[in-house]
């Protein structure tokens, strides 16, 4: 059989062209497949309850993947996406985010195998043709930093996920970045043969850099 590991998300995750923001299949409640490091709450005197400014995504953005295959590190990317967040620098508790994947757009430079990751083992991206991360709050961790507390849904399977975030002033808006790992197999990316993490390893590696214009 050929070879290739499918990733995520994004990925559960976030690049260029906007695309259809179907969402997926209803999936079924699960355990959490990712935990962050300890979070405090928000600052005394906020309310997560406040409407936060809104930004959508702009051009320009990217959504990758990395894994291990036959020994070697792998990479490709996701080319359609769709990206909504919401963010106030003084109170990130009233944060949200919501990250909708075109699982059809995986592209690894190699035809065979993106159709080997769109097949009914892995993706089945007829099936469930997007991923779709969502959060309705963030929350800062031990080091200060800021992670969204949400859920990813692929391949109908959904999890807990903490996603680390960079959020950075930029013109006309911010600039998203921070990159997560998951497992592929505790979202059934991986039927039949293609449970064996001898070839194809189970720890998918998403990286994100998402510009995003503030709404009007």
């Amino acid at each position: 059989m050929t070879n290739y590991l499918t990733p995520l998300l994004a990925a559960v995750l976030f690049a260029g062209a906007g695309a259809s923001s179907t969402a997926a299949a209803e999936p079924p409640t699960s355990k959490p497949a990712v935990s962050g490091a300890s979070v405090s709450a928000a600052p005394a005197g906020t309310s997560s309850n406040a409407a936060a400014p809104r930004f959508t995504q702009a051009p320009g953005g990217s959504l990758t993947f990395s894994f291990m295959q036959g020994g070697a590190e792998s990479h490709g990317s996701f080319r359609q996406f769709t990206t909504e967040l919401g963010y106030d620098e003084k109170n990130p508790a009233a944060g949200s985010l919501k990250v909708t994947v075109q699982i059809a757009s995986l592209d690894t430079q190699d035809k065979d195998r993106d159709e080997s990751l769109a097949g009914v083992d892995l993706f089945d991206s007829k099936k469930y043709p997007t991923a779709q991360y969502v959060a309705s709050s963030f929350a800062k961790r031990a080091d200060g930093s800021l992670e969204a507390v949400g859920k990813l849904t692929l391949r109908g399977v959904t999890r807990d996920l903490r996603l680390p975030l960079r959020i950075q002033n930029a013109a006309g808006g911010v600039e998203l970045s921070g990159e997560v790992t998951i497992k592929r197999l505790d979202f059934g990316v991986g039927q039949g043969e293609w449970k064996s993490t001898e070839m194809a390893g189970d720890d998918v590696k998403l990286q994100y850099k998402v510009p995003l214009s503030r709404s009007k």
